[in-house]
């Protein structure tokens, strides 16, 4: 008996993958000019899944940009587009995305889109489509096998790496979810998760199913661009941040849980604190005419630290984020408060897994 074609949509956001050099011989994005390129590629290329009769593509374009000029606005482009489109009418979704900002989406989408019925891919490419060493039309083609064989319904990453081992170059497949997934390191071209599955020749990784929920993207109206995040630095001064506008200041940490609580004393009875103690963003988000809460991550308020810094700052009635990446823990308090959650009702949406976001 004939099967019919899988039905996949490609949402194409722009990005390297979406990309080709203008007359100055700079890259800019054309998603109109990559939605051709990217099927072309694939139906000439090695799959066997190539034809027509296994799968049919359809598209849509709801931003092109370069993923660098990602902002809160347009992922709200994003989520109004998304929530628009019917995925009961598709096997699989692929959506293209740059990789400057791809660590910070995929976590996003892992979240919004828990509970799809269908899985989704995030693509990326490391140089534009059109050039022989670009890893995006293996990315692609990836994706594209793995939703024909049934991956089960989740939100994930293809990305092929460009490794040395023992001295010898060589390219692996992965497959991430994408909630696990984070930022691309600087001089790096290769992407990273804690539990990310490399891919031998022919093999088809089954997937970890998504949860069973209504998909908070059809309970979110909007992302409110209210989270300021903030990593530590030597000579990182509290007063030149503005908190206009914010409810929530995640402050990232030290490798040892650790941030600048007392590098320097204001009086001798050693009470006052530097605009370079974190003791001072504390006393102005609490001072705010609306306090503003802040949140320290990755930390775990049940463990004994070490060091009495951390645990100064523990005690100050401050939010914590522990049993997710960075992106992760910026993403879900994006989301949080955007959904208007605060106090312990937003720590209580941190310490809930919605989509296998907790690292083990």
């Amino acid at each position: 008996m004939k099967k019919n074609p899988k039905k996949i949509l490609i949402i194409l956001t722009g990005g390297t993958i979406c990309s080709f050099a203008n007359d100055n011989g700079e890259q800019a994005s054309n998603t109109k000019k990559a939605q051709t390129l990217i099927v072309q590629n694939f139906r000439n290329g090695d799959s066997r899944y190539k034809g027509k009769q296994n799968v049919t593509f359809y598209t849509k374009n709801p931003l092109d940009i370069l993923s660098e000029n990602m902002t809160v606005k347009h992922w709200n482009t994003l989520i109004r587009n998304l929530k628009k489109y019917d995925f009961s009418r598709y096997d699989g979704v692929i959506i293209l995305h740059g990789t400057d900002t791809l660590g910070f989406t995929a976590p996003l989408l892992s979240i919004l889109l828990a509970g799809i019925k269908i899985p989704v891919f995030l693509v990326s490419s490391q140089l534009p489509i059109y050039e022989n060493a670009a890893n995006g039309n293996e990315n692609f083609k990836t994706a594209v096998e793995h939703i024909i064989n049934g991956i089960k319904p989740n939100v994930y990453v293809a990305y092929r790496n460009e490794e040395t081992a023992n001295g010898k170059a060589m390219r692996t497949m992965y497959l991430h979810l994408a909630a696990h997934l984070t930022q691309c390191p600087n001089h790096s071209n290769n992407f990273y998760s804690s539990d990310m599955h490399p891919l031998t020749e022919g093999e088809f990784y089954e997937g970890k199913e998504t949860a069973q929920l209504k998909m908070p993207l059809l309970s979110l109206e909007k992302l409110e661009n209210c989270v300021l995040k903030i990593d530590p630095y030597v000579g990182l001064d509290y007063s030149r941040f503005s908190l206009k506008g914010v409810k929530v200041v995640l402050h990232h940490t030290y490798h040892s849980s650790t941030m600048a609580v007392n590098p320097e004393r204001e009086d001798k009875r050693n009470i006052g604190y530097t605009t370079a103690s974190v003791m001072s963003l504390k006393r102005r988000c609490d001072n705010a005419k609306q306090p503003i809460e802040l949140y320290i991550e990755p930390c775990n308020k049940q463990e004994t630290y070490l060091y009495d810094t951390t645990g100064l700052v523990l005690r100050q009635n401050v939010g914590t984020s522990w049993r997710t990446t960075s992106e992760m823990a910026y993403a879900k308090l994006l989301i949080g408060a955007s959904l208007g959650y605060a106090g312990e009702k937003l720590q209580n949406y941190i310490d809930t897994e919605i989509n296998g976001e907790f690292i083990r």
